[in-house]
């Protein structure tokens, strides 16, 4: 709760346009109060539903159910480095497509269809509608 009122604090104090104008301080503030809301829901469900805390004990970690978080937190490591060096494109596709094959997906057709049109999606979205320039990666 804490970080979502720091966070909705900086979010506030992002510039403002003017009324109707979609600026780069809407998405904060509507996550922001997504994040808010969310918050309030677990703490909300967390008083009325006390459950037995899990803590580690002499055991220490289990490696298996370690595997899937820390792969992917390496993941979104590689996809950022892959977004400054190779663009938008070809880092999003490879990165959906090693989460969805993480998390167990093996079809392949899904393994190939879901990641291409997320792709797209995210590309039409941020090129046209917001007008952002994604880089991309330049071989001549």
């Amino acid at each position: 709760m804490v970080i979502t009122a720091i966070y909705g604090y900086m979010a506030l104090k992002m510039p403002y346009y003017g009324r109707g104008i979609v600026g780069a301080a809407f998405f904060p503030k509507v996550l922001a109060v997504a994040m808010f809301i969310l918050c309030a829901a677990f703490f909300v469900v967390s008083i009325a539903k006390p459950d037995k805390t899990k803590s580690v004990g002499d055991e220490g970690f289990d490696l298996k159910v370690m595997f899937k978080p820390v792969a992917a937190v390496v993941l979104i490591i590689a996809y950022a480095y892959g977004l400054f060096n190779f663009g938008f494109r070809i880092p999003t596709f490879i990165f959906f497509l090693l989460m969805i094959r993480l998390y167990g997906e093996k079809r392949w057709v899904y393994l190939i269809l879901v990641p291409l049109i997320t792709t797209v999606f995210f590309d039409v979205v941020f090129r046209g509608l917001f007008k952002l320039p994604l880089s991309e990666l330049t071989i001549f």
